[in-house]
């Protein structure tokens, strides 16, 4: 997939309809989920307040919000356009828009981040290679992304809700995800499950508006104030993996 085409498959449209309700319009419930994703990543950061961070595939920069009160630096970068600006402007956090692989880092850092990012790279093992070579010695990186090993994964087999392309190009186990980090020097420190608080109106919107072709039933239920809650729910088939630079 060309650069071109990826800018076009994550505009402003992908996190408006597309592929999320409305990112933006459910930040709170995105927030929840970061900050248990942070709370791990901090047991692993000593002196985080002394620290740098980068994450790659900031979107919102949501994270980069929750992540700052932590740490002395934080920036990061996105491919989507709209969703850096966002981030710059409203959320007010340092974050490029653009390719990493092309982005020039100024100095090292401690912990890079890739929440949910490298199955939608075309060349995740670059990515892992320019992290690594710009981390800090003992410096983490962390990932979340789907474990196709998983339980849910072999049993639901292609209708797995992680098959999903075009934007899902690569898929992992706990195998080959750490056969990837080690052959960059990245050594496995931590791996879990990552679970996530769930929207019932962004699950109705993409089953019957997006799936079935059924959106005056997804507005009917909206309408009705059937939708207005959340569940956090770990179907233990994302995989949390935060290795450490030796």
């Amino acid at each position: 997939m060309s650069r071109q085409e990826l800018e076009q498959l994550y505009s402003a449209a992908y996190f408006r309809g597309e592929e999320y309700r409305d990112y933006v319009g459910e930040r709170a419930l995105i927030a929840k989920q970061f900050q248990l994703r942070l709370k791990t990543l901090l047991r692993y950061v000593p002196a985080a307040r002394r620290q740098c961070l980068f994450e790659i595939g900031a979107a919102y920069g949501f994270f980069l919000d929750l992540a700052r009160l932590h740490f002395d630096r934080v920036s990061g970068i996105d491919l989507s356009r709209d969703a850096a600006a966002y981030a710059r402007e409203v959320v007010g956090v340092s974050v490029a828009a653009g390719d990493f692989l092309e982005h020039p880092l100024q100095s090292p850092v401690d912990a890079v981040c890739m929440w949910d990012t490298i199955e939608h790279l075309a060349e995740p093992a670059l990515y892992i290679e320019k992290a690594a070579a710009h981390l800090r010695c003992g410096g983490v990186l962390a990932i979340t992304t789907g474990d196709i090993g998983s339980q849910l994964a072999r049993w639901r087999k292609e209708k797995w809700r992680q098959i999903h392309p075009p934007s899902h190009l690569h898929y992992f186990s706990k195998h080959t995800l750490r056969l990837l980090l080690a052959k960059y020097g990245l050594e496995v420190c931590y791996e879990g499950y990552a679970g996530c608080y769930r929207s019932v109106d962004t699950i109705a919107y993409i089953l019957l508006s997006l799936k079935r072709g059924k959106p005056g039933l997804y507005r009917k239920l909206k309408a009705a104030g059937l939708l207005n809650w959340s569940f956090y729910s770990n179907f233990y088939d994302i995989l949390y993996v935060i290795a450490q630079k030796r």
